[in-house]
């Protein structure tokens, strides 16, 4: 957790904090941390602390956003990066000067160094969530929020998930030093990953019947083509198959191979309505992962996408795009 925040200050952003030769002075008292003991500390997370000087930092600049001090280099640069940009794009815009990183203190109440102190932990436009305060966060925001941590698989937490009190401004890493889940989700969203591997299709065609079939259809439907849905693949669904490959310039031969499949799925998610949302909550359905055909695209839609995603080594964003049908559909 982080330490107290003074909302009434925001451009100081937060308590003072002065680094004396016997430990950490914190506006109303001295904390006893000898010189030694500082050098070799932990924060909370078990990763090294110190001061700006004495660790490996590197600026982080987000939207209008900067983090004074930076975060730690590497691969915690790398994920606090990626939570701070999706958070900037879908939960709201970072503020200048709202926005912390790297600072050696404690927490307040607490004798333990702040992740803050280890460069592991970010604070997202602090004054407006301050600490100890619920429900800064919209629903529709704090769903979003836990998209992005659940895309982390773990190795990132959200102060507004603490059992105790909140904090809803921080995001922290939740792992320790050498865990390969880290350099793993590092190298995933961006620091040095592979070029992704290519999409894998299934070939549908005459004669089919199932829950590919019963895919198509709803999908075709979306796309504005009139049939029953009936997941059997007769002669009507390959005469719309046809016609919908005739409108995207494609091979007008009636069968469902992958460009076919990447111009008729629909990118969906949460708020999504309609057919292509039908054709997802059966495929999740037949997967194991239950959800009733609603067609609307719910937080119990999103809650069993991710866990599908999970389960297929995907990103858990909870948007079905062409990766995720490609799964389903396998």
């Amino acid at each position: 957790m982080c330490e107290l925040h003074e909302t009434s200050t925001p451009e100081l952003g937060r308590r003072t904090l002065i680094r004396g030769a016997g430990g950490l002075l914190l506006a109303g008292g001295l904390v006893g941390v000898t010189g030694t003991a500082a050098q070799a500390a932990t924060s909370q997370n078990g990763w090294p602390a110190g001061s700006s000087s004495a660790i490996p930092l590197a600026t982080l600049a987000v939207g209008a956003a900067t983090f004074p001090a930076g975060v730690r280099r590497g691969d915690v640069h790398t994920v606090l990066g990626y939570v701070a940009r999706r958070f900037d794009r879908e939960v709201e815009a970072l503020v200048k000067g709202w926005c912390w990183g790297h600072s050696y203190r404690v927490i307040s109440g607490s004798t333990s160094l702040s992740n803050h102190s280890s460069g592991t932990a970010i604070d997202l436009n602090a004054p407006r969530h301050p600490l100890g305060k619920a429900g800064t966060f919209s629903t529709a925001q704090r769903t979003r929020i836990h998209s992005i941590v659940s895309a982390c698989n773990g190795v990132v937490r959200w102060g507004g998930d603490y059992s105790g009190r909140k904090d809803e401004m921080h995001f922290e890493i939740n792992v320790r030093p050498g865990d390969a889940r880290l350099a793993a989700l590092a190298r995933r969203i961006g620091g040095g990953a592979p070029a992704p591997a290519p999409i894998v299709w299934t070939t549908v065609r005459r004669g089919a019947n199932g829950f590919r079939t019963t895919a198509i259809q709803h999908l075709l439907r979306h796309r504005g083509y009139s049939l029953t849905v009936d997941g059997v693949f007769g002669p009507t669904t390959e005469s719309r198959v046809i016609a919908f490959q005739r409108s995207k310039a494609l091979a007008a031969d009636g069968i469902v191979g992958p460009r076919t499949w990447t111009a008729l799925v629909a990118t969906v998610k949460q708020g999504s309505t309609g057919q292509a949302v039908v054709a997802v909550q059966k495929l999740l359905a037949h997967r194991g992962f239950g959800v009733s055909a609603t067609g609307t695209f719910g937080s119990t839609t999103t809650t069993k996408t991710q866990a599908f995603q999970r389960s297929r080594g995907l990103t858990a964003d909870g948007i079905v795009g062409p990766r995720t049908w490609a799964k389903l559909t396998v």
